[in-house]
């Protein structure tokens, strides 16, 4: 079977790569995401059995200014890449982001109505809109993904590590490890699972994750310093857009949801 794994450079699509060692991982010059009829061509020229779209822009305030490249590659790369699996019968694997609803309350599940209040948001769930129809695939609903690059979770390591202060607001998410996110995703699609469905970690404000984060490798806990300002940047962002995940809990029986097994990987990085 062949693969094609957009975004592989990325904190999730390297470790879905190191799963699928054998995958299409093309360069952005190869396959430019902000161009979706190319994609289409390449695709077809390609002719990949299954398609793992990590590729996505997700700079929440970038996606404000830049809005037509947030379009292109959250969007319409997606409806090119719906469009193929659909005629092709090929298996298409999409990965959403609970920044598709507004964070009113949170734990939001699958059933809940989507209601972004930034473009970021928008652009992915147009995405998702493009890829509900297409038969063979499953679009995974993710919160707080942290790999290799710079994230929260990274960041408030190697802060506290150095005996830094950081400030750390009161907004709750779901955040989950890229390695943790890459087996279950892997996983889901070995079973031949196929629609909506929330992978995440467990909610929890990114206050009490730093402070988890300095127990868990005895750091200073006293250097991290509560915030109740959400954002400085341009976007919006959800008070609280944590994901329910009862319903993966009911299929992946192993541990990806803690925030023990997710920040166990932090130490790696």
């Amino acid at each position: 079977m062949k693969t094609l794994i957009t975004g592989a450079g990325g904190q999730l699509g390297r470790e879905i790569k190191s799963l699928i060692p054998d995958a299409l991982t093309p360069a952005k010059d190869e396959l430019d995401l902000r161009d979706p009829e190319e994609v289409y061509s390449y695709l077809l020229r390609e002719k990949p059995d299954q398609i793992f779209n990590c590729g996505a822009m997700t700079d929440v305030d970038k996606c404000e200014t830049e809005r037509m490249d947030a379009l292109k590659i959250n969007a319409l790369s997606p409806v090119a890449m719906a469009r193929y699996a659909s005629r092709f019968s090929s298996r298409l694997i999409h990965f959403s982001t609970d920044y598709v609803f507004d964070g009113g309350r949170g734990n939001y599940s699958e059933d809940d109505i989507p209601d972004p209040i930034n473009y970021y948001g928008k652009s992915k769930l147009l995405g998702d809109f493009a890829i509900l129809p297409v038969p063979n695939s499953i679009i995974i609903r993710t919160s707080g993904v942290f790999g290799n690059k710079m994230n929260f979770p990274l960041f408030v390591y190697r802060n506290l590590k150095e005996g830094r202060e950081i400030r750390a607001i009161e907004s709750f998410y779901s955040p989950i490890s890229a390695r943790n996110l890459a087996r279950a995703s892997v996983e889901l699609n070995n079973m031949h699972f196929n629609g909506l469905i929330n992978v995440s970690g467990e909610r929890i404000s990114r206050y009490e994750f730093a402070i988890k984060i300095a127990k868990h490798f005895n750091l200073d806990q006293n250097l991290v310093k509560r915030s109740t300002e959400i954002s400085g940047g341009r976007a919006r962002r959800p008070r609280d857009s944590s994901l329910c995940i009862e319903k993966a809990k009911k299929i992946i029986l192993w541990d990806f949801h803690s925030a023990e097994s997710n920040i166990t990987y932090i130490g790696e990085i």
